[in-house]
């Protein structure tokens, strides 16, 4: 896709340790913003998310592609990614991804009885277009959960 960029090296453990974000859409009825809660895959340097064409989020980028993306590091709540871009659809008839996010998660595939029995999955593929993910406030808040004034009253 045209102006596409890639995601910083030094944010690709966050993205291969997380398993869950935020996705964003544009509602196609009234192009208000719609944000879910996703599991997602990062492979290949793309973030990967596994819907149904049944759900909103896919009707949403259906008609317009614009999406951003957020994942939040849980031990560092300053530590986080935000990608904006476009997003493409493709057809999951397996139910692939699924499965592979499951097997990460679970060390199981899904139930056999998770999706409807008439469900079509798709994978949405976000491709970024713009990237955030400053070090706030200089780092002075990173890891260890302490800020660097709390060790000088020890």
């Amino acid at each position: 896709m045209d102006n596409e960029i890639g995601i910083p090296d030094n944010k690709h453990a966050l993205l291969e340790t997380h398993m869950f974000g935020v996705l964003s859409t544009i509602r196609y009825k009234d192009g208000l913003l719609s944000s879910n809660p996703v599991s997602y895959t990062w492979e290949d340097g793309y973030l990967k998310i596994s819907t149904l064409k049944s759900r909103m989020k896919y009707k949403n980028i259906v008609v317009d592609p614009r999406v951003s993306f957020c994942v939040q590091s849980t031990s560092n709540v300053m530590d986080y990614l935000e990608v904006r871009g476009l997003a493409s659809v493709q057809d999951d008839p397996d139910a692939s991804l699924v499965h592979k996010q499951f097997m990460k998660a679970y060390g199981e595939p899904p139930p056999a009885d998770m999706d409807p029995p008439e469900a079509e999955r798709v994978i949405i593929t976000i491709h970024p277009q713009q990237v955030s993910s400053p070090t706030l406030y200089g780092g002075r808040f990173d890891s260890d959960g302490e800020s660097a004034t709390s060790g000088a009253s020890k």
